[in-house]
């Protein structure tokens, strides 16, 4: 709509042109009377009402929104000098409505309303909402500057039993706000002047000749923010704004950076929340939205503000989706798992990877993993080769219990070359889940030659070297040992730090059970060779064992005395057998 609206500014002058020159209608107004083509001065400031909008269940009333701009063209016509104010026509602003292809009897949306003020030259321009009453009519009115549509000066809310009473007192209305805008423009220039002292002046001047002024309070804020001002201060003049328009843009981001800057999160969030929901589709405020919420410590401060915007704002995809996000955030899943559904059927588009992924974690955080892994499947029938949605998929089969469709999934993406985040350490825990242990020690070989130095990869190994020592504990078990000293051999020369004191206790760990349980059978079968090998695992434990002793200190202690009494009974069976 509003590339129609400004594809025909070109045109402009041509249709301006020849409205001036019309007799049928006069220029005030719409009627005929003695100011038929009187041409507005050009220092006049040109204001367009638009059509307002209507609340009605009676056909009868379909134009009430038309009729309530008629009346106020004419009354505002009246009650300024034509010198000083310009109420544009109706015929001409029809005539570029019609031109566009719009209907002229429907109230314009925010970004149409201002394209067309531009279209026209208008200065300024009057928007709201109209209501049939059971006695009479109630109009609320916005002056709107043309320039930038956020700046927005409410003149109230106004009822009365007859529409041209109601229009009389938006008019006087607007003749006080409007005592404002000379300041207003001081301090613009001002400011763009950089004499912000100055701009501050014109801007106290301006709230003095109208103490409910938004206009120039918005001024003056932005004036403060270029001085520096305290955050405390710009709290102040943000909540003047609001309190006389609660859906001020400018206003809510200013209270927004205030409490944000005063460390007062919450507070934060409620006002970005509320900002958003005055300009939903504005994809810049989303993105600021949703990363405050990431960083509130209670995003359920933001829930009830997104409840009502969705209440009075209806099948907005836009808002829909910050409600999902937030609903998610408060891990409210089964009301976001039903929002994300109604998202999805409003509009397909919305069943993007973020939406599969977000849904799929919120499954997951809700303990349905087997319901995640699904979720994560229809991401990669519609995107396929996804990594995120790959990795998800594998993550949630493996907390499902399912570790043969996880490592085929892994496998599965290793053919495509889709890349996992620690895919080896995922395929390693599987492997050890399934049992295949065997499998482990050289796929770890083959990834730390091939340039993996991450400790989770190397304390698997470790992990599969300490499972593989309390089996041959179980069962006594020589050959079971002789396998996790040669894991945690290897394991001890490709660690480092802690990680490496651990693989040394561990390996002399090993050793004193190995040589206890070789002590033990040189006795039984009064074997020299066995007697041998349980003195030289000895000493092996007193080599490896203290280089693990920063990290095991209690554990070295207890170990070294119980070696301490062991050598000497593996040097007497060494004697008494190996003659």
């Amino acid at each position: 709509m509003t590339r129609k609206l400004t594809a025909l500014a070109g045109i402009g002058l041509a249709i301006g042109s020849s409205l001036a020159t019309s007799s049928s209608l006069d220029a005030q107004g719409g009627l005929s009377s003695s100011r038929v083509n009187r041409v507005p001065d050009p220092n006049a400031k040109r204001i367009m009402v638009t059509v307002f909008k209507g609340n009605v269940a009676s056909a009868v009333e379909k134009d009430l929104g038309v009729k309530a701009a008629d009346e106020l063209r004419s009354r505002i016509g009246s009650d300024f000098p034509f010198k000083q104010v310009y109420v544009l026509p109706k015929t001409e602003i029809n005539s570029y409505l019609e031109a566009s292809g719009f209907p002229i009897s429907e109230a314009l949306a925010p970004h149409d309303a201002r394209a067309l003020a531009v279209i026209v030259r208008a200065d300024e321009y009057l928007t709201g909402n109209v209501v049939k009453t059971a006695t009479g009519f109630k109009l609320d009115a916005n002056l709107v500057l043309a320039r930038d549509n956020s700046l927005v000066q409410p003149l109230g809310s106004y009822e009365a039993p007859k529409m041209s009473d109601v229009a009389k007192l938006v008019s006087l209305e607007l003749k006080e706000a409007r005592k404002q805008l000379e300041f207003e423009q001081k301090c613009l220039n001002s400011a763009r002047d950089k004499k912000l002292d100055a701009a501050l002046a014109f801007a106290k001047e301006g709230i003095a000749a109208y103490p409910k002024a938004t206009l120039v309070r918005i001024c003056q804020a932005r004036v403060m923010a270029e001085m520096k001002a305290p955050a405390d201060q710009m709290l102040t003049v943000a909540r003047e704004i609001v309190a006389v328009d609660p859906k001020s843009r400018p206003g809510l981001e200013i209270l927004a950076q205030s409490f944000t800057d005063m460390k007062m999160e919450d507070s934060a969030v409620v006002a970005l929340t509320t900002l958003l929901s005055t300009d939903p589709t504005n994809p810049r405020l989303q993105e600021k939205v949703v990363f405050e919420l990431t960083k509130v410590a209670n995003p359920k401060v933001a829930r009830p503000v997104i409840d009502e915007a969705v209440r009075l704002n209806p099948g907005e995809p836009d808002l829909l989706r910050l409600r999902w996000l937030i609903l998610l955030a408060v891990r409210d899943y089964k009301e976001a798992y039903a929002q994300g559904d109604e998202l999805v059927k409003l509009d397909t588009s919305f069943a993007d990877t973020t939406y599969f992924i977000r849904t799929s974690r919120a499954l997951q955080s809700d303990s349905q993993y087997q319901k995640a892994a699904e979720m994560a499947a229809l991401g990669l029938k519609k995107f396929a080769g996804q990594p995120s949605l790959s990795y998800m998929q594998i993550a949630t089969l493996t907390q499902a219990g399912q570790s043969e469709q996880a490592l085929a999934a892994l496998a599965k993406a290793d053919e495509a070359k889709i890349p996992i985040e620690n895919g080896g350490f995922i395929k390693m825990q599987l492997l050890t889940a399934l049992g295949r242990t065997d499998e482990i020690l050289p796929m770890a070989k083959s990834l730390i030659a091939a340039g993996d130095t991450s400790a989770a990869l190397r304390q698997q190994v470790i992990k599969v070297g300490s499972d593989k020592q309390k089996l041959a504990q179980r069962d006594s078990s020589l050959q079971l040992f002789g396998e996790a000293e040669k894991i945690f051999m290897y394991a001890d020369s490709v660690a480092k730090g802690d990680q490496k004191a651990q693989t040394s206790f561990l390996l002399g760990y090993t050793y004193v059970l190995m040589g206890q349980l070789e002590l033990n059978t040189s006795a039984k079968m009064k074997d020299c060779a066995m007697a041998k090998q349980s003195k030289a695992h000895f000493g092996d434990a007193q080599i490896y064992l203290p280089r693990g002793g920063r990290v095991y200190v209690d554990q070295l202690r207890q170990l070294m005395g119980a070696v301490v009494q062991l050598d000497p009974e593996a040097d007497k069976a060494v004697k008494a057998f190996c003659k």
